[in-house]
């Protein structure tokens, strides 16, 4: 049966649209005369399907919509169990289906276990919903695609001209993350919209958006995991009758693997409460339990969404409520600019084009004078004592709290993307901005002990007057000096007498050299920690650095063996 025809006699639609439909094929939507009874039977709905769950179910679900149970690690044991079990269920029910003539197409592609982790991480594990739900997946692809596309990663190259006017002004974005770090995907829907969803064709194109851009979240193996918060904002009033378009976009939700962990829906007018009741009463009731409805003006709407987590300056509306198109389309030049190149566009999370003072920008190892940067580089100084004399997962405890220390504060981890006069940035996944914080953390424990090395050569050495010498040694990073250059040509005549030696006897070579070169005036120096200034060091550290350099030089003489 295609995609824009499906009755509501079907097993389910969209977040789990249930079917206990009437043999009419939709459900009956009574009218309600006054505010006050819809809010009352749209209030017992919610109240049921809550206390129809167990007290462990209610409480797991509050920790959903608030943010605190949040899904970072994965019991590999389980996922190996579940994929097999998986395959299993595939086997008994895939015969003459779409999924077994994909398969047929590529095996690889159907059986790529990342793919179909996706599902089971959809749904909790569940081998035979995620089964199912691999199954509705492919005919919808079919539908949307066609058959010649069952198998490849959809991109922009495969949009229409009609489509990608869809995908711009999208009624579905992806919009910052929220502060437990899921991602939010925002779906736009209301009468000032119905142009848009006018025909078969149009709604073709929206949910071609809506699957492109929801497929391009799922690429993160961290939304996966975390889930997603989906949050319907409705821009002006609702037809009492629902909208056409929007049971296709949640039936196409419900085939995509996507593990909603929140469903938040904005209104503004009391007219909009009988459509969202009809929505209400097809859902199951545990995706019930997950629903949250808002009412009341955009800066109302915009408190009652801060309580779960999510950013009020995150949302893509201007101050009138209207859709912000900048970020989304930023987003889709970046996904465009990368699909061109032939590069994975692993990282899906929009990014405005200009970073925000609470964003920590990455670029390429090289310290810039950004706030967002100076807060987080202040933050790992904090907490740098606890980090270097803790454990691995104490290590990992904190930073994750410098990471949801960043994001309280409305800041994301950028990176620039691509080359040119103007930087496109885009935001770093999870585990990379993980690695980043924790390569930080090295670096400055390497610049510490660098700097408390030289002030303990200066405690110890000699503070010299004046430039070096053409013939001192100059030990450091990048230091060139004819001094230097001495001291490599005695390395090299003397390296196959050091290497025959005991490690005793190599002391007295070491020596020996330091002496060829203070005959000849040379001293042995470094910076000190005063730009321009140097220190002479003590013998027992230039031996040190002697012989060091001729363990340096043994290491590229092995690989020429080695050959």
């Amino acid at each position: 049966m295609s995609l824009f025809n499906q009755t509501f006699n079907q097993p389910r639609t969209c977040f789990g649209l249930c079917h206990d439909a009437p043999a009419s094929g939709r459900p009956n939507l009574r009218m309600i005369p006054n505010e006050d009874e819809k809010k009352k039977e749209l209030d017992n709905l919610l109240s049921q399907a809550f206390n129809e769950l167990t007290f462990e179910e209610r409480e797991e679900h509050q920790e959903l919509l608030h943010g605190v149970k949040v899904t970072n690690t994965e019991d590999e044991a389980l996922l190996h169990g579940a994929l097999q079990e998986l395959e299993r269920h595939l086997t008994n029910i895939k015969s003459d289906s779409v999924y077994e003539m994909a398969e047929s197409m590529d095996p690889v592609f159907v059986n790529a276990r990342a793919f179909r982790a996706m599902f089971l991480r959809a749904n909790d594990y569940d081998a035979k919903a995620s089964s199912d739900q691999m199954l509705r997946f492919f005919e919808s692809k079919q539908q949307l695609f066609g058959s010649d596309k069952l198998v490849k990663d959809i991109t922009i190259d495969d949009f229409d001209e009609d489509d990608m006017a869809r995908l711009k002004t999208s009624l579905v974005q992806l919009a910052a993350r929220d502060r437990s770090g899921r991602q939010t995907l925002f779906h736009f829907g209301g009468r000032r919209l119905g142009g848009l969803i006018s025909s078969k064709k149009s709604i073709e194109s929206v949910l071609r958006a809506q699957y492109y851009v929801t497929m391009k979240a799922l690429q993160s193996e961290e939304t996966q995991l975390r889930g997603i918060v989906s949050i319907w904002y409705t821009l002006g009033e609702l037809e009492l009758k629902m909208q056409k378009g929007y049971f296709e976009r949640f039936t196409l939700a419900r085939a995509l693997p996507q593990k909603v962990v929140a469903i938040h829906f904005c209104v503004k007018e009391s007219q909009q409460l009988s459509p969202i009741t009809f929505l209400v009463k097809v859902m199951q009731a545990k995706m019930r339990a997950k629903f949250k409805l808002h009412f009341g003006s955009l800066t109302e709407c915009r408190y009652q969404l801060s309580t779960y987590g999510i950013l009020p300056e995150s949302l893509p509306l201007d101050h009138n409520g209207n859709i912000n198109l900048d970020q989304h389309l930023h987003w889709v030049q970046s996904c465009a600019m990368k699909e061109s190149l032939g590069r994975p566009t692993t990282v899906v999370e929009s990014a405005k084009a200009t970073p925000n003072d609470n964003d920590v920008l990455f670029t390429g190892g090289k310290i810039i004078n950004h706030v967002g940067n100076q807060r987080f580089r202040a933050l790992v100084r904090d907490f740098s004592d606890d980090y270097d004399a803790g454990t691995d997962e104490k290590k990992r405890q904190i930073v994750g709290e410098i990471v949801v220390k960043i994001q309280d504060a409305g800041g994301r981890f950028l990176k620039p993307q691509g080359k040119g006069a103007v930087a496109i940035w885009e935001e770093v996944p999870f585990h990379e901005t993980r690695k980043k914080t924790m390569q930080t953390f090295r670096n400055r424990r390497r610049r510490q002990d660098a700097c408390n090395k030289r002030k303990t050569n200066e405690s110890s050495g000699i503070l010299i007057t004046g430039a070096p010498l053409p013939v001192d040694v100059i030990f450091g990073r990048a230091q060139r000096n004819l001094g230097n250059d001495w001291l490599q040509h005695l390395i090299v005549e003397n390296f196959e007498e050091y290497e025959s030696l005991n490690r005793g006897v190599k002391m007295r070579l070491v020596e020996r050299i330091m002496k060829t070169i203070k005959d000849q005036g040379g001293r042995f120096l470094e910076q000190a920690p005063e730009k321009g200034r140097w220190v002479e060091l003590p013998n027992d550290h230039a031996r040190d650095r002697i012989s060091k350099y001729f363990r340096n030089h043994r290491r590229p003489s092995k690989k020429v063996v080695m050959r």
